[in-house]
């Protein structure tokens, strides 16, 4: 290793925001015993050896460069690509950046100089980064998501266009064997037929696609990384194979979280507020963390609308979980409904689901204590109720 031109430089921090495109980066180093920035730079390519190059010229002259750099479409390639060149980055949560309402002027340099130096201050909340491997399970996931909601959106311009036409099913529940049957039967002109004809190769095409993942899906639910995480998850209602697998993706290890008021503002279940003064106004949930885990936490939540019961399903899926885990769950059921009956009298069921989600994650993260870590490919830091 080179020894540093500037003496002092090697036992001082200096900190670089990097601001990501997919061409370009834009560097700034920010030293705070200057409270100066002392280096700007854009670099065209994201060519390692450049990165290289530029890192240990900020070492060498000023100090050892700690990165950042907002989390984006980008991924986490550059993260990776500084670790193995052997330099501390951390990536950060884009809703965390503090930004002037009366800021009018942004620029790619601008905005690496104001990562460092908000870094440098501590104000910025650093993301867990996933592995590799979790990354592209999580890809297989939401590619079953993504097919879900196209499959819905065609169906609806399928009934709709039957509507315009004057054809409406009455004789009971869409997209069921009578249903399909009626489908065929309608007199329609050419192009009404062609078009019906075309709405219905697409459906074909998309559950032929769903059913192809949700095949790849239950292959990388039996690996050993998934397999005894998605058995607990499966143990409580309205969690069946794919919301256990989509939780399991998108959350990874949820032992990482200290509290399960961590999990819940990760997933931005809990609620926001706007107080001043004596006046104190509750707002609606955050929306902030990972959406498609929400998401998952709120469909399962209306299973708790209904009676606690353990139906077939259910009993059969708890076939493989632990007896600690199937009292957990039976508890979620009871406290569940309890709390979904109180609130519906005042809120709007909507609203009323979305508490019973929260402390239904609650209720997961008490469940996944109780599952022994398997080896990941990287080590997962616990998260505080704090952040």
């Amino acid at each position: 290793m080179k020894k540093p031109r500037n003496a002092n430089a090697g036992q001082r921090k200096i900190f670089v925001g990097l601001d990501v495109h997919r061409d370009t980066i834009s560097v700034c180093a920010y030293d705070p015993q200057k409270h100066a920035n002392c280096y700007a730079l854009e670099i065209s390519s994201h060519d390692p050896k450049r990165l290289r190059t530029v890192m240990e010229n900020i070492r060498d002259k000023f100090g050892e460069p700690q990165c950042c750099y907002e989390a984006s479409s980008c991924g986490y390639t550059l993260y990776r690509t500084l670790h193995d060149l052997g330099f501390a980055c951390e990536v950060i949560a884009p809703s965390s950046v503090p930004r002037r309402p009366g800021d009018r002027v942004k620029t790619d340099r601008r905005d690496a100089a104001k990562l460092a130096q908000f870094y440098a201050a501590g104000l910025l909340t650093v993301i867990h980064v996933p592995d590799d491997a979790l990354i592209s399970e999580r890809s297989v996931v939401r590619r079953r998501v993504s097919l879900t909601q196209d499959l819905t959106k065609v169906k609806q311009r399928l009934v709709l266009l039957l509507q315009s036409r004057g054809h409406v099913y009455r004789a009971g529940k869409n997209w069921t064997q009578k249903f399909w049957r009626w489908l065929n039967g309608l007199s329609l002109n050419d192009n009404d037929a062609f078009t019906l004809g075309t709405l219905m190769a697409q459906i074909d095409t998309l559950n032929a696609q769903i059913r192809q993942v949700e095949d790849r899906i239950a292959e990388i639910s039996k690996t050993s990384r998934y397999q005894r995480t998605v058995q607990e998850l499966q143990g409580f209602r309205g969690i069946a194979l794919f919301t256990a697998m989509q939780l399991a993706c998108e959350l990874g290890d949820i032992r990482r979280f200290a509290h399960p008021k961590s999990l819940m503002a990760y997933v931005g279940l809990v609620p926001s507020e706007h107080s001043s003064g004596s006046r104190t106004r509750p707002g609606p949930i955050t929306k902030t963390g990972n959406a498609f885990a929400r998401r998952a936490l709120v469909s399962a939540a209306w299973k708790y609308t209904h009676p606690p019961r353990r139906s077939v399903a259910l009993s059969r899926r708890q076939e493989h979980c632990t007896p600690a885990v199937i009292a957990i769950s039976w508890r979620a059921q009871q406290r569940l409904h309890k709390r979904y009956q109180r609130l519906v009298h005042r809120k709007a069921p909507s609203k009323a689901i979305v508490a019973v989600a929260r402390e239904l994650t609650g209720f997961l993260w008490e469940a996944m204590q109780t599952v022994p870590p398997v080896a990941a490919p990287s080590q997962e830091p616990r998260i505080t109720a704090s952040t």
